[in-house]
């Protein structure tokens, strides 16, 4: 049995986990007690509640699970348990307080690293196969860090945050914003078979055959979405589905999340409690599944499926196989997408032509992400792994898949067959729009 702290996925695994560890530090340090303990919007957490729920997390399944351990406070679970406890009532919750719950997240990380030295990667066992499971715990605390983020960019009364102030993006690059790629008919590989670090709503592997499409080479653009605006999207009903058109006189929105419009034209955003001039070719965020949907059959496109996106972001047409990653199957590095949350905001149209797909498609990774017009299901041949909770419990018709990653998104969970789901109303999520035609430009 090999135990030795110096395996080199051991070392792997605890690097993981030990640096999204830091960053949750470093999101929530400059915030006053109050930012983190007061719920601020209903659809969102108090801060302090998720990082409870990823101690609580990491306890579940690093010390438990794994280590066989007794609970360290059992009725934590109730606490955090996210199914029993709709984020709405969280706040109304006995709840750990800043410090307490700073504590149990350091007094579970000191005992699943000493798990962690006496435990083997037994390839019976899938859950410790090649690492999974602790993998899988970093990528939830990635998870939650977005969520966080969501959460502070959703309140209109945030002062200045301090780590977004120094934001910086990637140099512009002259581009045509609306130009568009085909993708030729054909089949492609769909998901992935890795048992290492995907969930289990991305496997398995399976062919799917899609007829010739085209889609937008970039995603749409602040200057687009306002044009979208000024032609009237938001009083063309004939743009709109009627779900979404309900929902447009329902909640009167006329514009994303943030912006306004600025006295001498143009538009303001407003982003971590700063207000700035709108940069037009910076890719818009903050848009809900039906104003994307709007704005498509605004320009005569519409959503792609979620295959549609997986085939134009990962098909090598050449090598008849589905890459890792748009550019390959190298890791992401920092001059082929915007992730990390290193830039706190979407960078410009262009800005990374490195990260392009075989087709010449590109930011389909970071920046923000992409709604498509599929609802969550499972892939033929879906197995739950390992708790039905994570994937199962939310197939169905109320959910519409986005794909790709945003800037707040961890390089660990940024991949392209990674599928992330929300309800089409939502607009707290960092997510834009690619748009998708049924016929070749």
């Amino acid at each position: 049995m090999r135990t030795a702290t110096a395996d080199p996925l051991r070392v792997t695994l605890v690097a993981w986990l030990e640096e999204f560890r830091l960053r949750t530090r470093r999101l929530l340090a400059p915030l006053t007690d109050d930012d983190l303990e007061r719920q601020h919007d209903p659809i969102m957490s108090p801060l302090i509640w998720d990082v409870g729920h990823v101690a609580n997390f990491e306890e579940l399944w690093l010390l438990r699970e794994v280590g066989g351990r007794r609970p360290i406070d059992a009725r934590l679970d109730a606490v955090y348990n996210p199914f029993d406890n709709p984020r709405s009532v969280r706040a109304d919750l006995d709840i750990l307080r800043r410090t307490e719950a700073f504590e149990y997240l350091d007094d579970v990380r000191a005992s699943a690293l000493s798990v962690m030295r006496a435990v083997a990667f037994d390839p019976a066992r899938p859950l410790v196969r090649d690492g999974y499971v602790w993998s899988m715990v970093a990528q939830h605390e990635a998870q939650h860090q977005e969520t966080m983020l969501q959460a502070l960019d959703l309140r209109g009364d945030l002062p200045p945050y301090e780590p977004a102030l120094g934001r910086v993006v990637a140099r512009p690059r002259a581009v045509d914003d609306t130009e568009r790629v085909a993708i030729p008919a054909g089949p492609f590989d769909q998901g992935t078979d890795d048992t290492a670090h995907a969930y289990d709503n991305e496997r398995p592997t399976w062919r799917v055959d899609l007829g010739a499409f085209a889609i937008d080479r970039f995603p749409v653009s602040a200057r687009r979405y306002a044009d979208f605006i000024d032609r009237g999207g938001y009083d063309r009903e004939e743009w709109w589905s009627p779900l979404g058109w309900a929902w447009r006189n329902e909640t009167g929105h006329r514009m994303p999340q943030g912006w306004s419009p600025a006295s001498r034209g143009g538009w303001l955003v407003r982003r971590f409690g700063s207000v700035f001039p709108l940069d037009p070719v910076e890719i818009v965020e903050h848009v809900s599944y039906w104003e994307a949907e709007a704005f498509c059959a605004s320009v005569g496109g519409r959503l792609p499926t979620e295959s549609e996106w997986e085939k134009a972001a990962r098909w090598d047409p050449a090598a008849r196989r589905s890459r890792r990653y748009p550019w390959g199957d190298e890791a992401p590095a920092a001059d082929r997408a915007n992730l990390d949350h290193r830039a706190f905001g979407p960078s410009t149209v262009g800005a990374y032509p490195l990260g392009a797909s075989a087709y010449g498609v590109e930011q389909m990774i970071g920046d923000v992400y992409e709604w498509t017009a599929s609802t969550f299901s499972p892939y033929p041949g879906y197995a739950t792994f390992p708790y039905p909770e994570y994937s199962e419990v939310f197939f169905g018709d109320d959910y519409r898949v986005l794909r790709g990653a945003s800037w707040a998104t961890g390089s660990l969970v940024a991949r392209p067959t990674f599928r992330n789901w929300d309800y089409p109303q939502r607009r707290q999520i960092f997510a834009g729009i690619r748009v998708a035609y049924d016929r070749p430009a």
